[in-house]
């Protein structure tokens, strides 16, 4: 997978150093706070950090493949990443009749369900997390979310 982790970190790499490029035009806010700015450079830095993680692994991966026998090739799997696409999908349709705990809790025990998580694991985490991340965008920065079936 070297050649693939190359193309794909180079890609997020760049992508971080375009975003970090347009944050330069956002305006400032006085007394030193951050302004419109500082989420688009974390956004931009994480890209980059990751990016270069994708193309360091890749070139440490063809290191190993090189010492090592060629061996069989491994089939590609396409049913993850088209589940992803519609579970996001899914999420999009049904957030705001559901609501954003229902919606998320039931796509990430989904993608465990398919990790094959245990249920006491799955269930937890799905919950737990989605609950966090309500309260985090919900009530500290205030992001109005679709309350759906639990607004009654």
């Amino acid at each position: 997978m070297g050649k693939n982790d190359y193309i794909g970190g180079g890609i997020f790499v760049a992508l971080g150093v375009f975003i970090w490029a347009m944050t330069f035009q956002f305006p400032g806010l006085d007394k030193g706070h951050p302004g419109p700015s500082l989420f688009p450079q974390v956004l931009g830095t994480l890209f980059i950090f990751f990016g270069s993680l994708v193309i360091y692994n890749g070139w440490k991966t063809k290191k190993v493949k090189e010492e090592s026998s060629p061996g069989e090739e491994i089939p590609l799997n396409y049913f993850n990443p088209i589940l992803v696409i519609i579970l996001i999908a899914a999420f999009i349709a049904l957030a705001n009749k559901l609501g954003f705990i229902i919606s998320g809790v039931a796509i990430l025990f989904t993608l465990m369900t398919k990790l094959r998580v245990s249920l006491l694991k799955r269930s937890i985490v799905s919950v737990a997390l989605v609950c966090f991340v309500f309260l985090i965008f919900s009530k500290l920065l205030r992001v109005p979310l679709p309350i759906g079936l639990l607004g009654w």
